[in-house]
């Protein structure tokens, strides 16, 4: 089966109405949610998280399985709000990168919107409506709101953009100062240009019609429709607790060490930072930027 992508929404054009959030520092109750997401069918990709907050700070834990990986991928980041940085870390190899964090309200600033007279396609229209059901639920310390969402993409004729539908029916609580933001809503839209290769940039029309918020995600079923197939994505709540939280889950351990740099940015969180693989990175660079010039040299 073909993939459609559920994050098919590139973060290039937020919609005019949506207020830029800024960095905060929450204080959160302790709280554990261990969720299962799915996409496709049950045979297809699995993704576990699990997500801690205590105070300042949270920490998510995500294992990636399925079709195409041979092992379990697992990641986990530390947020600290309080030291304004996010720690990366390989809990197989104990190595560890830190990051110092970017308010996502300065991440937003570099995303300028395209002026619709700089977009020389066709005209799409996008219609968003969230829904609240008004039904509750109690997950831990904190209530959950169902929300219903849907989302109707309509391109003109000659667009590049197809046309497809997304309906979402969740489960989802408000954990104000996640990611150290006063965001209100995770489930605020944001609004990409649709380009195929070579193709001119779509002219986007939005339309908002239910403005429900969302938040942080316990359950939820996404079927998205394009070109008469459609995907099921779900997220299933596996765990929800309010039991208290060592502290220490939130601080990098004391027996992880720094991962390698990388030449072309980012780290490696294989191979430690040490004198000797730091010059055998530089080694292997300067091994493959030779070998490209020889085989630029050896054609006319």
């Amino acid at each position: 089966m073909r993939y459609l992508a559920f994050a098919w929404l590139p973060a290039l054009l937020a919609a005019q109405s949506i207020a830029v959030p800024s960095f905060v520092v929450p204080s959160f109750a302790d709280l554990t949610i261990k969720t299962r997401h799915t996409f496709g069918d049950r045979s297809a990709t699995i993704r576990t998280e699990v997500l801690y907050v205590k105070g300042p700070r949270e920490r998510l834990e995500g294992i990636l399985q399925g079709p195409g990986f041979a092992d379990a991928r697992q990641a986990t980041t530390i947020t600290q709000c309080d030291r304004r940085r996010t720690v990366y870390l390989n809990t197989e190899t104990k190595l560890y990168w830190a990051s110092p964090f970017e308010a996502r309200s300065e991440h937003l600033k570099r995303l300028r919107p395209i002026a619709q007279r700089e977009r020389a396609g066709a005209d799409v229209t996008v219609t968003f409506d969230a829904i609240d059901t008004g039904e509750r639920r109690r997950v831990g310390s904190y209530v959950a709101r169902r929300v219903k969402t849907t989302m109707t993409v309509e391109p003109g004729p000659g667009a590049n953009t197809r046309a497809r539908t997304q309906e979402t029916d969740g489960w989802y609580v408000d954990l104000p100062g996640l990611g150290c933001s006063d965001a209100i809503s995770a489930g605020a839209f944001l609004m990409g240009s649709f380009v195929s290769p070579g193709g001119a940039r779509d002219r986007m029309h939005v339309k908002t019609l239910g403005t429900a918020r969302r938040g942080y995600t316990i359950e939820e079923t996404v079927r998205q429709t394009e070109s008469g197939e459609t995907v099921v994505g779900r997220v299933e709540l596996v765990e929800a607790s309010a039991a208290p939280l060592d502290v220490a889950l939130f601080d990098l351990p004391s027996d992880y060490h720094p991962a390698l740099p990388q030449l072309h940015g980012g780290y490696d969180l294989t191979t430690p930072d040490t004198l000797a693989n730091r010059v055998q990175s530089y080694w292997d660079e300067l091994t493959r930027w030779a070998r490209a010039l020889s085989v630029i040299g050896s054609h006319p």
